[in-house]
């Protein structure tokens, strides 16, 4: 087995051109998706030999590991085989071993590739939504955000159903067992996000405590993060959907079985929110906690699905002061079962500043950090550029960092801007701290956050912050810098704010000290990772 491998349920009885185990036909993060998929179906067909035939896409599209086409042995004309395993479940079957040989088909997919929702809707309103947002993108956002009010409005004043505890908890102890003590995690999938980079931390936390981490993902992914170290040695199962009728619960029985799970913590998981109560009515004495980070008025979210099923969760994880007092001032939940423990500090290592709030030698740099996705509304940046080379009282550049599914509509926006020359585009290839050395201003354009790691990250290297007026920012931005969330007051403010920078330096000091002082209060606060530690402490014992 190579170093640095997954853990596997499995064992490899032969292998014709994949390498599982040395070098074949797939690279690492097939391979790693391939063992997922074998995990999976080894936990749900227990005992029983599995030949799983390998097909790859050559230009794009999405794994299919673990849903019903597996079932099938055939595959589209754009897929290509790859090669084919034989593996033999190491989960211990229920009753007689199944007999004979399943074959299924396991579609790795193709290389990752950055999507862009919008450009995949169909029919007439589909069509007509792709070429208003394309064209104007600003206006697109301004009757966005008019709903947006409403919904949040109408949200606010309600409180969510709940489904009912599960009975007979109580005195119930599962049989002692030499399995190998383990943590089931639920994450969104493995790509690039705040939410995610916690999930990894929580996940190198629960291998120092000595368990194996078991991950189970639930959104459509090419999963480029999992080929990253702190995977080595974890159960990953990537999920495809739709699964086969009956065999979620077989995958919670396999896994119950191979695995002493002392405990449950979910990072943005739908799937698995949804079968909480199943799983607490079968095994009610495993402990439920999970991580929230944000609230999502338009579409309810993750902390909607948590809210739901509060009865079956332990302990509310939150990241932000706005998000323990929804829960608990709005949606009714005990404080005592919400923790509130902060990112602060995660990812500022190896920030420091020059000069705390100084400004940079040569033009005053304007900076937005940041995926290209539409909660971040980087558009709203490039508009913001616009309004300042026309009406700042001095040479001013721009720096945008960051990648993702609108990056085709940032840069011709741009063009169309008169930008190109004026605004960088700077890819994950370069550090973030390099970007802020060179930053006077990073600006936060997004329309909902919970608390942007950006924003630590850049009071770290002595950078002030404009942000919207959203999530719990006000936690850390000085309150003259938090801007209206609708686009075009954002944009008036936000300049206005900037121009007064770049005139009065002393006054941007001020604003900064402001921030830095906020930082440091909210840095008093518990840490999340301190809690994750004594929690998992706890479990091992």
């Amino acid at each position: 087995m190579r170093t640095g491998s997954p853990a596997r349920t499995f064992e490899l009885i032969e292998d014709r051109g994949i390498g599982l185990d040395e070098a074949g036909g797939l690279d690492e993060r097939e391979r790693r998706l391939l063992i997922g998929a074998a995990n999976y179906h080894a936990l749900v067909r227990r005992g029983a030999t599995l030949r799983l035939t390998v097909v790859r896409a050559p230009h794009g599209g999405h794994p299919s590991l673990t849903d019903d086409r597996c079932l099938h042995i055939g595959w589209t004309e754009d897929r290509e085989p790859v090669g084919s395993v034989v593996v033999r479940s190491l989960v211990p079957p229920t009753g007689e071993a199944p007999g004979g040989m399943l074959d299924l088909v396991i579609d790795v997919g193709g290389k990752p590739e950055l999507q862009n929702t919008y450009s995949q809707l169909t029919g007439p309103v589909g069509r007509a939504r792709k070429a208003f947002r394309s064209r104007i993108p600003f206006q697109y956002d301004f009757l966005r955000q008019l709903r947006t009010d409403v919904v949040e409005r109408r949200l606010r004043e309600r409180q969510l159903p709940r489904r009912a505890p599960v009975s007979g908890a109580h005195g119930y102890q599962r049989p002692a067992t030499e399995a190998r003590r383990a943590i089931l995690f639920g994450l969104h999938w493995l790509e690039l996000g705040g939410a995610e980079r916690w999930a990894l931390d929580c996940i190198q936390l629960a291998k120092e405590h000595g368990f194996t981490p078991i991950v189970v993902t639930d959104r459509a992914s090419n999963h480029p993060w999992i080929t990253r170290p702190e995977f080595d040695g974890v159960v990953v199962i990537p999920l495809s959907h739709p699964l086969t009728h009956g065999t979620d619960s077989a995958l919670f029985d396999g896994l119950f079985s191979a695995f002493d799970i002392r405990g449950i913590h979910v990072h943005h998981n739908t799937w698995l929110y949804d079968r909480l109560p199943w799983v607490k009515s079968v095994w009610p004495d495993v402990p439920v906690v999970d991580s929230q980070h944000v609230l999502e008025w338009r579409t309810g979210g993750f902390v909607d699905h948590a809210v739901r099923v509060s009865a079956m969760i332990d302990t509310h994880h939150v990241i932000s002061p706005q998000l323990r007092d929804y829960l608990v001032h709005r949606q009714g939940i005990p404080a005592e079962k919400v923790m509130l423990a902060t990112l602060a500090g995660t990812t500022t290592a190896g920030i420091t500043p020059d000069a705390p709030g100084g400004a940079k030698p040569g033009p005053f740099t304007v900076t937005y950090i940041g995926r290209f996705h539409q909660q971040k509304r980087p558009y709203i940046f490039l508009k913001l550029a616009a309004e300042l080379r026309s009406s700042a009282p001095g040479a001013v550049g721009f720096i945008m960092h960051g990648e993702g599914e609108l990056a085709d509509e940032v840069h011709s926006l741009r063009s169309r801007l008169g930008l190109a020359d004026l605004v960088e585009v700077r890819g994950p290839d370069v550090p973030v701290a390099k970007t802020l050395a060179e930053t006077d201003v990073l600006v936060v354009t997004s329309e909902n956050e919970g608390l942007t790691l950006t924003t630590f990250e850049a009071t770290a290297a002595g950078v002030p912050v404009v942000s919207a007026d959203v999530g719990s920012q006000a936690s850390l931005v000085t309150d003259d810098l938090l801007c209206p969330r609708h686009p075009y007051p954002f944009v008036r403010q936000a300049a206005a704010r900037i121009r007064t920078m770049m005139s009065q330096p002393e006054q941007r000091k001020h604003w900064f000290e402001e921030q830095a002082g906020k930082s440091a209060a909210f840095a008093k606060l518990p840490r999340a990772k301190a809690w994750a530690d004594e929690l998992y402490r706890g479990w091992s014992s």
